[in-house]
């Protein structure tokens, strides 16, 4: 659960809300341990349960309906605290609304409209009859503008009447009906605005067939009852079909919207749909799990900004190597080394320095912006890169070589290099952080954060470069995880790999020293050669 998320820390008191709500106290029971618990196998349980949260923790008065999805708040992993039995510990619903609105506001600081202080703005696609992502949204960013979308006239109506029994204005929040003949992305498509983000909970099933399928291949069946009508959990083609049909359709509206993102409820829908991403050469997405009791969710997201934002929003805290999922995940924008044997932090950041001056980005010399130097209260120093041109690359490196020596303190020179810098435009940002070591035992590290460009191969180059340079990367060192290139793991040599293959297709040792050498070839193995070489004469001539 996200550390944002209220219910990872307040657990619901049935006793309490049946205090407090007569309408609910019919449902809840009390065990003969004295704890309070309800049926979540009854749907008006369920429905009354859900009510009483929004209006005791969001102040929000909403009605639901009987023929239409309950958006129940917290889930099973809320609810096994003194205020329930843990014999009757049960799920509420599988819910993941909060966690998906938390995580996706974390994208917040990324905005363009960050620095500018404007409303965020925000599409919501298939809002359904609560409307219950916008008036959490509401609630937690109240100059949020908010526009949402919904193709069902019931849900549409009622939706309306939630907004109108909360005195929400319209200006606030906009519930626009959608037709199965526009886009789904049609208030973006159709407008000039420039918008934040887009939210989406889209039915998982292609077909009845499929739901039921799902539903029977439960272990122990359903945990809650069913509070959803079908046409909010089938469509043409399932979520694949549905998130694929935003991917293709952004592709026109590009940086118009700074995130679109979408939740995605089953783990076969993930892998077309990153293909998909990668297909159209989208590489900046995030993909984050959600785990609620024994249920998984996946958050997918994709921006055409050149902002980067950190791994710990674009990927899931905890990674298994070598799995299915692992595979599906945006590369990092994260790179980090820890030298091994340790280096002084001292020597660490002289050596990287050092390195920084033979290519331009001195970090003293501010003047031209190429680097800047700072050490923060952590005692952490840090170098923020904004390279006008790739420095680093050999061509470049010889042709600066190539170049005549030019007087030193030439005012004119040094004014014309000034305004040319001033003019030219990074090619992109990154943040280095020379990090000190936590205990007497551990090691001095360094990092590279990717914060802002397009080209990844300048980024992973310049990387490269400096640890190379600065000798960090030792003959035996272990693959380091952060940049994912080999930087050891026993010491290379040239012509070995042939070698050993040579000596295994002729009887020879894995390393090749069997092989013999010219002199000791027996004369019929050398006429052997010598007609092969002919062979391959003959061929090459044809």
């Amino acid at each position: 659960m996200h550390r944002d998320n209220p219910y990872l820390i307040k657990k619901p008191d049935f006793a309490r809300l049946a205090s407090r709500y007569p309408d609910f106290a019919q449902y809840v029971t009390i065990s003969e341990e004295g704890y309070a618990s309800i049926d979540f196998q009854d749907a008006p349980a369920l429905r009354s349960l859900t009510s009483c949260l929004l209006k005791e923790d969001w102040n929000l008065d909403v009605e639901l309906t009987e023929d239409r999805l309950c958006p129940a708040l917290p889930n099973r992993s809320v609810i096994g605290t003194t205020c329930v039995s843990p014999d009757l510990v049960k799920l509420i619903s599988e819910d993941f609304r909060l966690d998906y609105l938390f995580h996706v506001l974390d994208l917040e600081p990324y905005f363009a409209s960050s620095s500018t202080n404007q409303p965020l703005r925000v599409l919501d696609i298939g809002t359904g009859a609560s409307a219950i992502y916008p008036i959490l949204l509401h609630r937690l960013r109240p100059k949020a503008k908010i526009t949402a979308t919904e193709i069902d006239e019931i849900s549409y109506k009622y939706s309306l009447t939630v907004l109108s029994k909360n005195s929400i204005p319209s200006t606030s929040i906009e519930i626009l009906r959608a037709s199965s003949k526009q886009p789904i992305l049609f208030p973006i498509l159709d407008g000039n605005e420039e918008w934040n983000l887009t939210i989406c909970n889209p039915p998982f099933f292609g077909s009845e067939e499929e739901m039921k399928e799902g539903q029977n291949g439960k272990e122990r069946g359903a945990h809650a009852a069913s509070t959803a009508a079908n046409n909010e959990l089938i469509t043409p083609g399932g979520e694949v079909a549905f998130v694929g049909q935003m991917i293709e359709e952004c592709l026109k509206s590009g940086e118009r919207c700074c995130w679109y993102t979408s939740l995605i409820g089953k783990f076969s829908s993930l892998s077309p749909l990153v293909e998909l991403l990668r297909k159209n050469k989208v590489d900046n997405y995030l993909l984050k799990n959600i785990k609620q009791s024994k249920t998984v969710r996946w958050i997918l997201g994709w921006s055409f900004s050149s902002i980067r934002i950190p791994d710990t929003i674009a990927r899931p805290e905890d990674v298994v190597p070598n799995t299915s999922f692992t595979r599906l995940l945006p590369p990092p924008n994260t790179f980090s080394h820890r030298p091994e044997p340790g280096i002084p932090i001292d020597e660490l950041q002289k050596r990287v320095i050092e390195v920084l001056k033979s290519i331009s980005l001195d970090p003293s010399n501010t003047s031209l912006d190429p680097a800047e130097y700072k050490v923060d209260d952590s005692e952490t120093s840090t170098i923020i890169l904004n390279p006008l041109s790739n420095s680093w690359s050999r061509s470049a490196r010889r042709a600066q070589a190539r170049l005549p020596s030019v007087p030193a303190n030439d005012p004119e020179i040094e004014a014309e290099v000034q305004n040319e810098e001033k003019n030219a435009e990074a090619i992109f940002k990154a943040e280095m952080k020379f990090i000190p070591p936590l205990t007497s035992n551990d090691f001095s590290s360094i990092s590279l954060e990717w914060i802002e460009g397009r080209d990844r191969t300048l980024v992973e180059g310049l990387w490269k470069f400096l640890l190379n340079k600065a000798e960090l990367i030792g003959k035996k060192e272990e693959r380091d995880a952060g940049y994912g290139a080999r930087l050891g793991g026993g010491q290379w040599q040239r012509g070995k790999g042939r070698e050993r293959e040579r000596g295994r297709r002729n009887g020879g040792s894995k390393g090749g020293s069997d092989w013999p050498n010219k002199n000791e070839r027996k004369e019929g193995e050398e006429d052997g050669m010598n007609e092969n070489r002919r062979y391959g004469q003959r061929r090459r001539l044809v």
